[in-house]
């Protein structure tokens, strides 16, 4: 952890931060960074040890989302990498832990995150060859597994994956002929080549629809407006699948099976089983391959 020099908060934001919120805050994610947009929103990491869920509110026109990490930073050396201070203790418990993780007990730990996330590929790809008998519901599991092989490939490469920026930073990865083609099949199992605005606008609605009673869908669907607006349909495609993903991922079997039509929209999903099946060995070989690395 260390403070980030590239931040610039606005004062509202900082305002909020500081009077607020009681207690340790920082300020976390993208807007610590170089790559934000200006549909970012600002993470607020709240150290408490009062159990709350994450929520996203406005403060003069800023999206703000409150991220509650409970109360030991040091159990959050990703996420709170970079950080900015704006609220400590009377004992400097942020400062304190800034100071005790080092930037190798920072790699180590999000090479660990990159394993669990290989090994949830690996999971996924279960499902979906246990889902052959519902195309739709293992198009989903495939999907899924690429979007997790593709966050373990770059937190394993030291890059903390960002969802909006996700794809940016797979562009900027480099890995080893095996690793590579394993990213080359998951884009292709997402679909890439299908990025256009038709099929975006197509599978807005329901994204819109499968989000809605969640705590950040209305910042979510903002997002991909944004990306849409200004023509980035690569980097808006990816991430609209990666949050329906991730929507989806927590659903149960009953839902699949009911709702598998808004799941094939939102997901863009396709129907070539024979496709799916040989993007899903590649995928695998790649997944065993970097865990043994």
């Amino acid at each position: 952890m260390h403070s980030s020099g590239a931040t610039s908060i606005p004062e509202p934001v900082e305002n909020y931060a500081r009077e607020t919120i009681r207690g340790p805050v920082a300020l976390i994610g993208c807007r610590t960074t170089e790559v934000s947009h200006d549909c970012c929103e600002y993470d607020l990491a709240v150290i408490s040890d009062e159990i709350r869920g994450n929520k996203v509110i406005n403060v003069e026109g800023h999206s703000v989302e409150l991220l509650y990490l409970g109360s030991d930073p040091r159990y959050h050396v990703v996420e709170l990498h970079d950080m900015a201070i704006l609220g400590d203790t009377d004992k400097f418990l942020l400062a304190s832990a800034m100071k005790e993780v080092t930037h190798e007990k920072y790699r180590k730990t999000l090479s660990a995150a990159g394993r669990k996330s290989l090994i949830g590929s690996l999971l996924c790809q279960r499902k979906m060859i246990e889902s052959e008998g519902h195309p739709a519901v293992a198009a989903m599991w495939a999907k899924l597994a690429s979007y997790r092989f593709i966050a373990g490939v770059l937190e394993l490469s030291g890059k903390r994956p960002m969802p909006l920026h996700e794809l940016e930073q797979v562009r900027q990865t480099d890995s080893p002929a095996s690793v590579a083609d394993g990213m080359q099949a998951a884009l292709d199992c997402i679909g890439m080549e299908r990025a256009t605005r038709p099929a975006i606008s197509r599978s807005l609605e329901a994204v819109r629809e499968l989000k809605s009673k969640e705590f950040d869908g209305k910042l979510v669907i903002s997002k991909i407006e944004y990306l849409l607006e200004r023509q980035m349909l690569a980097d808006c495609y990816y991430y609209m699948g990666r949050a329906a993903a991730e929507s989806l991922a927590s659903k149960s079997s009953p839902f699949y099976t009911r709702y598998s039509k808004l799941i094939q929209i939102s997901m863009d999903l396709t129907s070539d089983v024979q496709l799916l099946q040989n993007l899903q060995r590649r995928l695998f070989r790649a997944a065993n391959a970097s865990l043994k690395g």
